[in-house]
């Protein structure tokens, strides 16, 4: 407990309750050593054992969760070096993979035999991160402490992502063959187009990251996203079109093309680059509707799609138009972040500040931008008198364990409650070149 400089008092509460310290576990290594914020008011040894000791009637002492907390070696921090490289491999697999498994749904007739090679290398390398996010730490989307504890992180896991990621390494090609080249289980291979949202995650990373133009970024991601949509279309197009008899080849939008004297009537003939190029352009064409009347559907599944596509491209229309207007205007929520990152930039190397600190300073600010949906932001409209109510809510029962107002008046504990601002600090671990972080959550109150 603490006086400031206003007259007021700031109190950390007993967060690291049995029940917290089993589901929040914070990971300190004391090889280079530790710097701390202020709002950390635990011995470094107690810290890394898990055992916590106050004063007065509150005081406890619990072994059992320390000794269980030594054995979180093999927990990887997602901000290490190793997992940010394997992190960037994953990445470029899931580019492939999201631009493969279209293709290899669309034609898979006469696909060259070395892409089915890199197909299953792929689907090893994704097994192995299965395996690896299980060992993985996360910030805690409600508190926005890193948690380390093994079970947590395979439960959110299991709860998550888990079984499409696993869906998708299945030998899907393997098992239409198997199940006797039935259409509907070649369907399946499509779980695989859920990877691209690692892809989305990346781009995400990269408007953030100050040393990266942030209009060049967001111009990338917008023609990556035109792309992919164009090239899934081309796929599905081409996929209607070939999976018809032989028979039908001519009561198809490929099969009845005839460009000049070339003529598409045995279109499964045809190379696969020459293929693919005029399945794309049809889905260019179509995409910007401004269809020259030289490719157009035929059937009526091509019909159906061809209605559902142009559909889809008026709210892909409007959200590029969307993006490149707010790229002109400016002022988003990740702008100013990265102003205020570069600014803060430019004042540590003005300064020289040390690599720890600038580590404190920049882990600060990240947590700042997650976490900007505070609790004042929330209850900013809602009347006094519930927001009196809620703050009893929460925060009473710590407010009656603290010895300073022990005997005083329920008038007076309310209006003390009403008063509590929940704060998040940042600590900054320094170990083997590596820079972690972790949070330490206190209230805090002024007068």
């Amino acid at each position: 407990m603490g006086g400031s400089s206003g007259g007021g008092v700031s109190y950390r509460s007993e967060v690291d309750s049995d029940v917290e310290l089993e589901d929040y576990e914070v990971d300190d290594d004391f090889g280079e050593g530790i710097v701390e914020s202020r709002g950390n008011r635990f011995n470094p040894l107690t810290n890394f054992l898990g055992l916590d000791f106050t004063g007065g009637n509150g005081g406890k002492f619990t072994v059992i969760n320390g000794i269980r907390d030594i054995s979180r070696g093999s927990v990887v921090h997602p901000d290490s070096g190793c997992y940010k490289a394997w992190t960037m491999f994953i990445v470029i697999w899931a580019l492939y993979s999201s631009f493969f498994t279209p293709l290899e749904f669309g034609f898979f007739r006469g696909l060259p035999g070395n892409l089915f090679i890199l197909d299953i290398l792929g689907q090893i390398a994704f097994l192995v991160d299965i395996v690896l996010t299980f060992f993985v730490a996360y910030r805690d989307s409600r508190t926005y402490r890193m948690v380390y504890r093994r079970s947590s992180i395979a439960l959110r896991y299991l709860k998550s992502t888990f079984i499409i990621d696993f869906l998708s390494c299945m030998p899907w090609d393997i098992i239409y063959k198997v199940a006797g080249r039935k259409e509907e289980v070649r369907y399946l291979l499509l779980i695989r187009l859920y990877r691209v949202r690692r892809v989305i995650l990346f781009f995400h990373k990269m408007e953030k990251d100050i040393r990266i133009n942030y209009l060049f970024t967001r111009i990338v991601k917008l023609i990556f996203v035109e792309l992919y949509c164009t090239h899934t279309a081309a796929c599905i197009f081409y996929y209607l079109a070939t999976t018809l008899p032989a028979s039908q080849e001519g009561y198809t939008w490929i099969g009845s093309l005839k460009l000049g004297d070339y003529s598409y009537a045995k279109f499964r003939e045809i190379d696969l680059w020459t293929r693919y190029t005029t399945s794309m352009y049809f889905a260019v064409v179509t995409m910007a509707t401004v269809g020259y009347g030289d490719i157009h559907a035929v059937n009526m599944r091509e019909m159906i799609f061809a209605m559902a596509y142009i559909s889809f491209d008026m709210i892909l229309g409007a959200y590029l138009i969307g993006n490149m207007t707010a790229l002109i205007v400016k002022g988003s929520k990740t702008e100013r972040f990265r102003d205020k990152m570069a600014d803060i930039m430019r004042y540590m190397n003005r300064n020289k500040l040390g690599r720890n600190i600038r580590g404190q300073i920049t882990g600060h600010l990240r947590l700042q931008y997650e976490s900007s949906y505070t609790e004042a932001a929330v209850l900013q409209d809602i009347p006094v008198s519930i927001r009196a109510k809620i703050a009893q809510t929460l925060y009473l029962s710590y407010i009656e364990k603290v010895p300073l107002f022990r005997g005083c008046s329920s008038e007076f504990i309310n209006q003390i409650v009403s008063l509590l601002i929940w704060t998040v600090y940042i600590k900054t671990i320094l170990f083997n070149t590596k820079i972690g972080e972790t949070t330490t959550c206190n209230i805090s109150f002024v007068k």
